[in-house]
């Protein structure tokens, strides 16, 4: 207490792992840097932070490795990017999520499966520390409640700051939040597979209201007295 909190902002997919598939323009894991960098400066601006990067380029680092950097920073918040996608060209907007075994919607199920599919691309999977693991879930209940207070925030700031829909907070399954010992979320900035979603994702004025809105969001978390 009282002492600089730790941020831990991961890039989503990155390297051989290009991320979904787009109409046109960035790849998704280039959207996901340029957003991550950015949020990356305006946090590194506070004194009261220290700010870390799970990527600051494009290389390809496991789920698993992505929550472990966060918890060997000691992270005490954790900001995952992403873009999302459908087979519906429809569907555009932005969602925030945070963990939970059981997914708020099956939308919701179907966009954790596939963020969670990379774990294809990895090979070799590592057994985790039964000790660690129990600990984890212990802890898990307030990770949740602290992680959709923060999600709250962020969708408000992302509803008031970018031309996205908010298509609201929604709960998950996500490897990458599971494995984190700290509150976090995971943002899924629009649709890459809506032409509209797609064009403001490609625009770099709107990629800073993006990280922008993210910044405003974890501000207003610092203040509630749950994280002092």
């Amino acid at each position: 207490k009282g002492e600089r909190k730790r941020i831990v902002i991961d890039a989503g997919h990155g390297g051989k792992d290009p991320g979904g598939k787009k109409l046109f323009g960035l790849k998704e894991k280039e959207m996901n840097l340029a957003v991550a960098n950015e949020l990356y400066e305006l946090l590194k601006s506070e004194d009261r932070f220290e700010v870390l990067r799970t990527r600051s380029s494009d290389e390809f680092i496991p789920l698993a490795e992505r929550s472990g950097i966060a918890n060997s920073y000691k992270a005490d918040l954790f900001i995952s990017i992403h873009g999302n996608a459908s087979r519906d060209r429809r569907e555009k907007g932005f969602e925030i999520y945070f963990m939970s075994e059981k997914a708020s919607d099956p939308g919701a199920a179907e966009t954790a499966d596939y963020e969670n599919s990379v774990i294809g691309l990895e090979g070799a999977q590592t057994e985790p520390d039964p000790a660690a693991m129990l600990l984890h879930s212990m802890a898990r209940n307030e990770y949740q409640v602290q992680g959709g207070l923060l999600a709250g925030l962020v969708a408000s700031e992302m509803e008031k700051r970018t031309p996205f829909a908010n298509r609201g907070v929604k709960q998950a399954a996500f490897y990458v939040l599971r494995g984190s010992y700290s509150p976090g979320i995971l943002v899924e900035m629009g649709f890459m597979s809506n032409s509209s979603d797609q064009k403001n994702l490609n625009d770099k004025k709107v990629r800073t209201k993006i990280a922008t809105a993210i910044y405003k969001g974890i501000l207003k978390y610092a203040d509630m007295k749950q994280w002092k």
